[in-house]
């Protein structure tokens, strides 16, 4: 990969850019939800503790913060670029460049092979600009969750961990360990696992919203298999409102969603840097991706 200049922290008049820290999570949240977006302390803390040299800032002398962007390395395998905010009256004046500037430039210094972010519409116009290119397509579904009749896959168990990380290293292509840990660890209750003749067949990780709770990552081998794990999931949070993020090739996830009474509400496309080829994990075992911001 080639980039136009390394990443280091650079004036402009009145504006500073700068690694974000856990002090400016606050602000960081009011900014997001000024663009309408519901991500809390608590997922920033999340995503500032997977890169806590790799999340950036903009900050105004006598405003504050006004933009964002967030990194989640997966090694040097693969680079997720998120959280790309500007606050609405600071927008078309190139801040959004210059955060992903400062993004690329993280992840391209750390020889990451792969780049990859999830575009909103009107993202879209920057990043191509940049050098993205359409790489597929996430659905998200929602809806309420309910029990549904048929077997079900158990709760995980601490001795299960191990086995878990084994198998979503062959399924998801990439070693993710501290992805999965740092869920596991807050949402200890959140996590199921599916067994057949003794092996891990598949897991669910889900966690807590301020919207909800969102499934994901989904991962499993067979279609009866995720099903299992749908079930569980869902009968342990009958009642409330659930989401997750498909990748749309993934038919049997489609289906299941369906299914399960849950509805697709729209679609974010999924984007890669320059000419690399996309990762191969097994193409249907995937079946709701950790999250929008960290892939």
């Amino acid at each position: 990969m080639n980039w136009e200049d390394r990443y280091a922290p650079r004036d402009e008049p009145g504006r500073t850019l700068r690694t974000l820290t856990p002090d400016d999570i606050p602000a960081a949240v009011a900014l997001a939800r000024s663009v309408g977006w519901q991500h809390g302390e608590a997922e920033w803390a999340r995503i500032l503790s997977w890169s806590p040299e790799g999340c950036f800032l903009i900050e105004e002398e006598g405003r504050g913060l006004i933009g964002t962007v967030s990194t989640t390395p997966y090694g040097s395998a693969l680079g997720w670029i998120g959280m790309v905010v500007v606050a609405p009256d600071r927008q078309r004046q190139g801040l959004g460049h210059r955060l992903m500037r400062a993004a690329m430039d993280y992840l391209i210094t750390r020889d990451t092979q792969r780049i990859m972010l999830a575009a909103t519409e009107a993202g879209l116009p920057l990043y191509r600009s940049i050098g993205f290119r359409e790489a597929g397509v996430f659905e998200r579904w929602e809806g309420r969750a309910s029990t549904y009749l048929g077997p079900r896959a158990r709760p995980m168990r601490r001795e299960d961990v191990d086995a878990v990380l084994r198998l979503d290293t062959v399924l998801f292509g990439t070693r993710r360990r501290h992805i999965l840990v740092r869920l596991l660890d807050e949402f200890p209750d959140l996590a199921w696992v599916d067994l057949r003749r003794g092996e891990v067949e598949g897991y669910l990780l889900a966690r807590r919203t301020r919207a909800g709770v969102y499934l994901g990552p989904w991962m499993a081998w067979s279609t009866a298999s995720a099903e299992r794990l749908l079930r569980a999931a869902l009968e342990a949070v009958q009642g409330q409102q659930v989401a997750l993020n498909i990748p749309a090739h993934n038919a049997r996830a489609t289906m299941l969603a369906r299914n399960h009474n849950l509805k697709r509400v729209r679609d974010t496309v999924c984007m890669i840097y320059g000419e690399t080829p996309l990762p191969r994990p097994e193409p249907l075992a995937e079946l709701s991706i950790t999250g929008l911001a960290s892939g």
